[in-house]
Parts: C-alpha cells; structure tokens; sequence
C-alpha cells in the first residue's frame, strides 16, 4: 500500500497488550506523519485524547464533536 492517502482502523489496540499496542500506535503515527489521515474508532479514552478531533457517537447518533488543537504525538516512553 506504500503511502496511503487514508487510514481506517477499528480499535487498531483492542486485545493487545501494552508494548504491542503502543507499537501499533507508532506506526499509525508514522502514517500520519506522511500526510495520511487516520479515522479510528476507539473506546479508549486516553487514546482518544490524542488525536485532532473526537466524534462521540451514541445509539448511532452523534452527540459531540471535539476539535481540539492537534494532539496526535508520539507514544510515551515505558
């Protein structure tokens, strides 16, 4: 896929354990870096808390949007 333009990933860090988990969110953040945008569905939310902007969407519908200033930063160390 080389490059991609777009990201979609659906709890791309559900059932993983802490390294692999911040691995996964390292090359998403790679990705991003590139230029690609990610949309990502999460339940997570400290993960959550460091993207660009949340939708929360309850029962199907959606009940805010958050469009802080950019927070998408690299994994903490650990």
């Amino acid at each position: 896929a080389g490059r991609p333009r777009l990201l979609l990933a659906d709890e791309p860090t559900g059932n993983l354990d802490t390294q692999m988990a911040r691995a996964v969110m390292e090359l998403i953040e790679d990705v991003h870096r590139d230029g690609a945008t990610i949309v990502m569905v999460t339940h997570d939310p400290e993960l959550a808390a460091r993207t660009q902007r949340n939708v929360h969407i309850v029962d199907g519908q959606v009940v805010d949007i958050d469009a802080a200033e950019p927070r998408f930063t690299a994994v903490a160390g650990g």
